[in-house]
């Protein structure tokens, strides 16, 4: 089977990239004088570490399980081409990432249940030239969009959240 590389994020990112044309740098979780990296997974369901917290009010955070982030923000994805990208052993030399903070991200991935060995970034926004598609996690499943198509989905979607 072919792996195939996914910038995983939730409908309201979603909209905004394709707004942008491009998948951003994550700049908050850059430390110090590290670069920041538009992340990447080769993992063909989620990506644990994509799946958003949230604050209780009571000043704790939970992370969200896969069906709560699909039922409450959405989950999608983009389908990146592969020459562009790093690997994590890699992303950790080139961004200039302490080995202490690299270690920590692991180490918290793997709590989530991530693997980082599916880690993979660009060290610049990757521009939609270098999309192979989108997918938006649709009963039950991952469903193909054309941009267009997308748009208006994402469109309805996040009108009905905001009722």
């Amino acid at each position: 089977m072919e792996t195939k590389f996914y910038h995983y994020t939730h409908n309201q990112a979603l909209s905004d990239i394709l707004e942008s044309g491009h998948v951003k740098l994550a700049t908050a979780s850059a430390y110090k004088k590290e670069k920041p990296v538009a992340w990447v997974s080769s993992n063909p369901h989620w990506e644990n570490t994509a799946t958003k917290m949230v604050h209780d009010g009571k000043g704790n955070f939970q992370h969200l399980t896969f069906k709560q982030q699909f039922e409450s923000i959405g989950c999608t994805r983009i389908e990146i081409n592969s020459k562009i990208l790093y690997t994590w052993a890699k992303l950790r030399h080139k961004t200039h990432m302490h080995p202490i903070v690299a270690d920590s991200m692991e180490k918290v991935g793997i709590q989530q249940g991530a693997n980082p060995k599916e880690w993979l970034g660009s060290l610049y926004p990757i521009h939609k030239k270098h999309w192979l598609g989108i997918e938006i996690f649709k009963d039950g499943e991952w469903k193909k969009f054309e941009i267009e198509n997308a748009r208006k989905f994402l469109k309805l979607e996040l009108q009905s959240l905001a009722l």
